[in-house]
């Protein structure tokens, strides 16, 4: 596991540089960054096989897997199109930050691919709709994926932690073994949820049991992941952190951009419902959001230091910090659709939001 965060912060580079670079490299801390990752030097061939997923590097992987919301769907990752509104209402797999493989897309699937040109699993082209799973508003059993397209990119756009399993257990495992991924094969998995949670159950943050709330999140994660284990082998699982979405009012409040396609017509925050009002109200359920997505992060570490105590050889679950400050980038940067929630490609390149 020495190489994989490292891979991740490759990953994100352009979202911390903020903005692309003038010159063909920038020279920053001890680092050499380039604009595209055919620049960087392939790695030497190893002497010996990995013994475990805590001793892996990029080009141990050659299987990229996916699970996830909207955002690792790739749902309006092209933002705003006045010319065409049917492309407004379509899921870009193939630029999906975690789980993508357009060819020139900077994915975390193509960042492995220079490393290992084997690498299978990424999702590839457009789906003309959305795959929805919100809540209960979800199909029973395994419908609701275009495998052509998804590959083993199980996200569905509207997804809550709630429906993760589902994800897993009816999509991803099932299309792992259809395709005959051998057990000893090494897998990298993207694993990011939590911000619809945010959305629609934040006054979960002052209840102790019910839906959305911290031990309720935390119970579906760990099943999602027991889930994996017990029928993926050898897998990576890159566990993001849930983000601050309650930013998206300010962000979004009175914004031009988020008003193309209903001109004339207060823009709201209609599919963040938590964050959707303003006065005391809306101050009362946006701080909400803020303290469940901290009850939220402090449920993932757990089962981050959790597993890492239990020291699996054929399973392992890394943290990343969800360090990205959504009102600190240009609104063509973060949003893409009315209701102005989701990151477009600028923010796809590194990390994002759903």
């Amino acid at each position: 596991m020495r190489q994989s965060i490292p891979l991740y912060l490759l990953a994100c580079f352009l979202l911390a540089a903020g903005g692309p670079l003038e010159t063909n490299k920038r020279q920053l801390d001890s680092g050499t960054y380039v604009t595209d990752i055919s620049q960087c030097p392939s790695v030497a061939p190893r002497t010996t096989p990995p013994k475990s997923v805590h001793d892996l590097r990029p080009d141990d992987f050659s299987v990229a897997m996916a699970v996830g919301d909207s955002i690792t769907a790739g749902a309006f990752a092209q933002g705003i199109n006045r010319e065409n509104l049917l492309l407004n209402f379509v899921e870009f797999r193939g630029l999906s930050y975690a789980g993508g493989g357009d060819a020139g897309a900077i994915t975390v699937p193509n960042i492995i691919k220079h490393y290992n040109k084997t690498l299978i699993g990424a999702s590839k082209g457009v789906n003309l709709g959305i795959e929805l799973c919100f809540g209960p508003l979800c199909p029973i059993g395994p419908v609701g994926w275009n495998q052509p397209v998804d590959q083993l990119n199980a996200a569905q756009s509207g997804a809550l932690a709630s429906n993760l399993l589902h994800e897993v257990r009816d999509y991803l495992v099932p299309q792992v073994k259809a395709a005959g991924i051998a057990a000893n094969r090494f897998k990298y998995l993207s694993f990011q949820i939590g911000s619809n949670d945010l959305c629609q159950l934040c006054l979960a943050a002052d209840a102790l049991l019910g839906p959305g709330t911290q031990s309720d999140f935390e119970t579906n994660i760990r099943e999602t992941l027991e889930y994996v284990r017990k029928n993926i082998p050898n897998t990576l699982v890159n566990l993001f952190g849930v983000f601050q979405v309650s930013q998206i009012y300010g962000l979004t409040l009175n914004e031009p951009y988020c008003q193309q396609l209903i001109p004339n017509v207060t823009h709201y925050n209609l599919e963040c419902t938590c964050a959707l009002f303003s006065g005391e109200v809306g101050e009362f359920t946006r701080s909400r959001m803020d303290k469940l997505q901290g009850q939220y992060n402090t449920a993932l570490k757990k089962i981050v230091a959790d597993y890492k105590k239990k020291n699996y050889n054929d399973f392992a679950v890394i943290w990343q910090p969800p360090e990205v400050p959504l009102g600190r980038y240009p609104i063509e940067s973060l949003i893409a659709s009315i209701p102005a929630r989701q990151p477009i490609n600028a923010l796809q390149r590194g990390s994002g939001i759903d």
